[in-house]
């Protein structure tokens, strides 16, 4: 976290030009999901989080996520329809361990927040998911605290 936030995003803002106070959005797919999630957890440093279908499944992250609150103000949670239909337990348990990690986060006050459900398995139109994770979290950082949380499907 210490080189994100001390060396990247000042050269970022730096090179781009960017006012103090823009808000910085972190996402990911698959593992760097989860990473983008945990960051989270550890900085207030993001705004909002984009979490194409992460790795919520991981050993122990939803007890580790329901310790405390995240310090970010918006999620963005998705998960391709076809993903908990597998024969690997442990990846199957991926739509339960979302539909628990959306409940928590929309449980918490003042947090925006959506879990959308995509067509297809964990591989299918991974650079859409993406582009729709981040512009929700842009339009939803737009619209300011206290958004709607929902699903969609």
């Amino acid at each position: 976290m210490g080189f994100i936030e001390k060396a990247l995003l000042p050269a970022v803002c730096l090179r781009c030009h960017l006012p103090e106070g823009t808000p910085m959005v972190l996402g990911g797919y698959s593992l760097a999901g989860l990473f983008a999630l945990w960051c989270a957890w550890q900085t207030p440093t993001f705004s909002a989080i984009a979490a194409a279908s992460p790795s919520v499944w991981f050993p122990h992250w939803l007890d580790y996520a329901s310790q405390r609150p995240p310090q970010t103000q918006a999620v963005y949670l998705s998960l391709g329809d076809k993903e908990e239909k597998t024969r690997n337990p442990v990846m199957a348990a991926v739509g339960d361990c979302i539909r628990q990690q959306y409940a928590y986060l929309a449980g918490l006050p003042r947090m925006q927040v959506l879990l959308e459900w995509n067509k297809g398995n964990h591989f299918q139109q991974t650079g859409q998911r993406c582009a729709k994770a981040f512009a929700w979290c842009v339009s939803s950082l737009a619209q300011g605290p206290g958004g709607a949380s929902s699903t969609r499907e």
